[in-house]
């Protein structure tokens, strides 16, 4: 059971720090500070439910454990029964405004980038080991989040080029999707971010109709499950294999 996620806006913390790293570490640690606190208010809201509120899971064993009427639910959660996530959003657009809009193929760039994700999962390490909940990192599939986070930012800070005049953010830490790399560039780009994704992640690649050619889509699988663990395969739903 997932007791909640709170999102962290990345590119704002980055738009806020003017192109200064040491401030956008800065920025960052009371971002997290924030998103901390949610998260335990979304945690002490929880254990306010009692059983008969969602008897399935909390009476008729569906969670591990048959509860009577008067017990907490809490002992559901606790010692790491249950995670509770942080989640962020633009991990290119962070990328972007400190190094350009080209830098996937630049190491230090990548390299800040994975810092910041692994600075996210060992804060929901630290948060852990004080109250024993289950604290995650979660690659955050959250399609409206990259809209709404965008028109916020786009409306405080103006149009920014390759960032806000997109009109949304790059989800978690995907590859920019305008600039069509193949497969096994994809994989490789991402394969580091996920190793801290202990909420979970989504990793795709987008393909043609390969229908008369399988063998190509398999080596895309092996190749992927050295390197990512999990793979999406999105093929195109616009059109009409028949006409055309």
């Amino acid at each position: 059971m997932n007791l909640g996620v709170v999102t962290v806006n990345l590119p704002r913390i980055a738009i806020q720090a003017h192109g200064n790293q040491d401030l956008f570490w800065e920025i960052f640690v009371d971002r997290l500070a924030l998103a901390k606190k949610a998260l335990k208010m979304k945690l002490a809201r929880t254990k306010e439910a009692m059983p008969e509120n969602a008897p399935v899971l909390y009476q008729n064993g569906a969670f591990g454990h048959k509860l009577q009427d008067t017990d907490a639910v809490d002992q559901l959660f606790a010692k790491g029964r249950a995670t509770i996530s942080l989640g962020y959003i633009g991990l290119y657009e962070v990328g972007t405004l400190f190094y350009g809009p080209n830098w996937e193929h630049n190491a230090t760039a990548h390299a800040f980038t994975v810092e910041i994700v692994r600075r996210m999962h060992a804060a929901c390490q630290a948060w852990e080991a004080e109250d024993g909940y289950h604290y995650s990192l979660y690659s955050t599939p959250a399609e409206s989040l990259t809209d709404k986070f965008c028109r916020l930012d786009k409306a405080r800070y103006g149009v920014i080029p390759d960032v806000t005049d997109k009109d949304y953010y790059t989800n978690s830490f995907h590859y920019d999707v305008r600039k069509h790399p193949n497969p096994f560039e994809k994989i490789l780009f991402e394969e580091a971010y996920p190793h801290y994704a202990s909420g979970g992640f989504i990793h795709y690649c987008e393909y043609p109709n390969l229908r008369q050619n399988p063998a190509a889509l398999e080596a895309v699988w092996d190749f992927a499950y050295d390197h990512i663990g999990y793979l999406g395969t999105n093929t195109p739903i616009d059109k009409c294999y028949e006409c055309g």
